[in-house]
C-alpha cells in the first residue's frame, strides 16, 4: 500500500476516534437534556458546542498534528467551526419534525455536523500547514542599486557600498556615460551581481538612431516613457503606427542586450527595467519574442506587500506626494501573473520586493519594515545611493530625469543607511 494512502487512512481513523467522542458528548448532553425536560433545540445547540471546543483542541493536537505541528488552529477556524454548527443545530430539528425524537433522527442531528467538521478541520490543516511552510521558508533579502553606469559619483558609491558588503547587486545603463567604467570596475569583482538596466526613456539609443526614429525625440535621445509605453499598448497590434513602434522596440531590446553582454562577457544576462518599463505590456511582449541567444534567466518582478509597518507618517506624506500609492497598484496590476509565467518560461525571479511606495527614500525605518515583511520568503529592496549632488552634472545633460532624480539629497542618505547596515 502506498505510504500517502496509509498517512490518509490512519488520519481517518484519528479523525474517527475524536469524532466518536465528540459525538458521545453531544449525545450525552441531548439525552440528559432530555432527562431534565430542556427544549430540544437548547440540548442540540449545548451538545453541539461542547463537542466543537473538543474537536477543535483534538483535532489541532491529535488527528492532524502532521499538518499542525502540535499547534492549535488559528481561533478564527473555531468561529467558523462553531457558527456553522450553531446554524445546523438551530435548523436540523425543525428540518426534521416529528421524526428528530426518533433513534434515526438523534443519529442524523449527530453525524451530520461530524461530516461538516471534517471538510472543516480538514481545511484548517491545509491553512496550518500552508502557513508553517511559509514560516518556515525564510529566503534571503538581498539589496540592491539601480542605475550603475550613469556617472563616476553613481560608480563609486554603488562599488564602495559593495565592497562593504551592503549591496548583493547592481543594474547596468549600458548606454550611460560611466558604463564601461562600471564594467572594468565589475571585472575585478566577479561576485557582484548584475543586471541589464533597460532604459527607453531617456539617454543615447544603443542602436542605429536612423533604425528607430520613433523611440527618438528631436534630439535623438530615447522618449519611450512609462506612461507613453502603455498608452501605445493600447493601440491595436495591427495599427501602422503601433506596427512601427513595435519593429524598432525590438530593434533597441536586443541592441542593448548585445551591448550588456559585450561589456560583460562571463555574466549571465538578467533583466529589470529603468523606471521598470520592462513591465509595461509593450515592452513585455518584446521580451517573450527575443531570440534564444538574447533570453535571460532572470528578470525582476515587483510583488511589493501592502501595508509596510513602523514607517513615520512624515515618510508615508512623502510617498503619498510622490504618487507612491498609485505606482504601487499599476504595478502591482501589471506583475500580475508574471511570475507564474516567467516560471513556465524556466526564468527566474525575485521572490518580494520593496521599492515601489518608498521609491527614492529607503530609509532605516523601510528596511527594517522591508526585512520584517519579505522575512518568509526573501526578496529584494531597491535603493538608488550616490554621494554627491548631480543636478549640474554635465554628463547627465542626455538623463533630465535621472539628473532630478539625483538632485535629492535623498540618494546620499540611502548610501549612509545602506552602509549603516554593515557596522
Amino acid at each position: 500500500m502506498a505510504v500517502g494512502v496509509r498517512a490518509k487512512l490512519a488520519e481517518l481513523m484519528r479523525y474517527g476516534g475524536v469524532g466518536v467522542l465528540a459525538a458521545v458528548i453531544h449525545a450525552l448532553v441531548l439525552l440528559g437534556g432530555e432527562w431534565l425536560g430542556w427544549p430540544l433545540a437548547l440540548a442540540n445547540l449545548l451538545g453541539f458546542l461542547l463537542a466543537s471546543v473538543w474537536g477543535y483542541l483534538a483535532h489541532a493536537l491529535f488527528t492532524f498534528r502532521e499538518h499542525t505541528g502540535g499547534s492549535t488552529f488559528p481561533r478564527r477556524w473555531l468561529l467558523i467551526q462553531t457558527s456553522l454548527n450553531v446554524l445546523v443545530s438551530l435548523l436540523l430539528p425543525g428540518w426534521l419534525g416529528s421524526w428528530a425524537r426518533s433513534a434515526g433522527g438523534t443519529l442524523v442531528m449527530v453525524f451530520t455536523p461530524t461530516a461538516i467538521n471534517y471538510v472543516l478541520w480538514s481545511l484548517a490543516a491545509r491553512h496550518s500547514r500552508a502557513r508553517r511552510a511559509r514560516h518556515a521558508s525564510t529566503g534571503p533579502i538581498r539589496f540592491h542599486a539601480d542605475d550603475l553606469g550613469l556617472h563616476p559619483a553613481v560608480n563609486a558609491t554603488i562599488l564602495e557600498l559593495c565592497d562593504a558588503g551592503a549591496l548583493d547587486s547592481a543594474s547596468v545603463l549600458v548606454a550611460a556615460p560611466a558604463a564601461e567604467a562600471a564594467a572594468e570596475a565589475c571585472a575585478r569583482r566577479p561576485d557582484f551581481e548584475l543586471a541589464l538596466h533597460l532604459c527607453l526613456s531617456e539617454g543615447p539609443p544603443a542602436a542605429d538612431p536612423a533604425r528607430i526614429p520613433d523611440l527618438l525625440d528631436t534630439r535623438g535621445l530615447l522618449a519611450l516613457g512609462f506612461g507613453r509605453l502603455l498608452l501605445l499598448g493600447c493601440l491595436p497590434p495591427w495599427w501602422p503606427r503601433r506596427r512601427r513602434i513595435d519593429a524598432q522596440l525590438a530593434l533597441e531590446l536586443e541592441a542593448q542586450i548585445q551591448h550588456f553582454q559585450a561589456l560583460f562577457p562571463e555574466r549571465s544576462l538578467r533583466l529589470d527595467g529603468h523606471q521598470h518599463v520592462h513591465l509595461t505590456p509593450l515592452v513585455w511582449q518584446q521580451l517573450r519574442q527575443l531570440p534564444p541567444a538574447l533570453q535571460p534567466i532572470w528578470i525582476r518582478s515587483l510583488r511589493e506587500p501592502w501595508p509596510w509597518r513602523g514607517i513615520p507618517l512624515a515618510l508615508w506624506w512623502q510617498g503619498c506626494l510622490g504618487l507612491g500609492p498609485i505606482k504601487w497598484l499599476l504595478l502591482r496590476l501589471l506583475n500580475r501573473g508574471r511570475a507564474a509565467e516567467l516560471a513556465r518560461r524556466g526564468i527566474a525571479t525575485n521572490a518580494g520586493f520593496c521599492g515601489v511606495l518608498f521609491t527614492g527614500r529607503i530609509d532605516a525605518a523601510v528596511i527594517a519594515s522591508a526585512q520584517h515583511q519579505l522575512r518568509s520568503g526573501g526578496g529584494m529592496v531597491l535603493a538608488h545611493p550616490a554621494r554627491g549632488l548631480l543636478a549640474d552634472a554635465a554628463e547627465l545633460q542626455a538623463y533630465p530625469l535621472s539628473r532630478r532624480f539625483y538632485a535629492s539629497p535623498w540618494r546620499a542618505r540611502e548610501a549612509e543607511v545602506l552602509m549603516h547596515r554593515t557596522r
